[in-house]
């Protein structure tokens, strides 16, 4: 996966965050609370972020302070690479694939610039089987890096439906009423939630990259 660069200070690392995200500057202002002036404002370098505003990139985000704040990552992991637990489990880009409770659990050495200011414990990584995500180069047989708990707006997600798992886009009907599920492939309508169907719909985490296999 091609990473963009950004400026080493705190609105390069405010910018990688959204990027990583995959969200829109208004998708990603909405999701923190603040005017999306305000936050291309911070993009820029104009003004820096306020405590509320840190606070809330924590919590939805996964974001170390220290990092976005100085650029110092903590030292618990090697400076280039990280060791993420990789789920022996197949989540589809496509209809779905089962979810097996029985999944085997592996360590999967990643280059640490793909997880960014994360701590590596709180990433998984999981393969891909499908082509319904192809848009956004996201192929079959890639594997996919997703954090557990960052729910925060709209963006690319591992979910899961009943007992099936996919990746795909994720919008949110503000009123909360439904959950649209889109895929980067014409050949794949959108999928909305609505009702009962939101009974068993669940965000395993958002996803923050991707590497493809050789």
């Amino acid at each position: 996966m091609k990473t963009p660069s950004f400026r080493d200070d705190i609105s390069g690392r405010y910018a990688s965050i959204r990027s990583r995200a995959g969200l829109t500057k208004k998708a990603f202002a909405e999701s923190l609370g603040i005017h999306p002036v305000v936050s291309g404002d911070i993009e820029l370098g104009k003004r820096e972020p306020s405590r509320d505003v840190l606070v809330r990139l924590a919590r939805a985000y996964g974001v170390d302070l220290t990092w976005l704040l100085t650029g110092e990552t903590p030292e618990d992991d090697s400076d280039f690479s990280v060791s993420v637990s990789f789920i022996r489990q197949e989540a589809a880009a496509g209809r779905g694939v089962e979810i097996s409770e029985a999944a085997e659990i592996q360590r999967l050495p990643v280059p640490r610039s793909l997880i960014g200011s994360r701590r590596s414990d709180r990433v998984r990584a999981v393969e891909v089987r499908g082509d319904s995500m192809t848009g956004i180069g996201l192929g079959d047989g890639d594997i996919v890096l997703f954090a557990p708990g960052e729910e925060g707006g709209d963006g690319v997600f591992v979910v899961s439906i009943n007992t099936r798992l996919l990746v795909k886009r994720v919008h949110f009907d503000p009123a909360g009423t439904a959950v649209h599920l889109i895929s980067e492939n014409p050949s794949y309508p959108v999928r909305i939630l609505t009702g009962p169907d939101l009974e068993d719909f669940r965000v395993e985490g958002r996803v923050i990259a991707w590497m493809h296999r050789a």
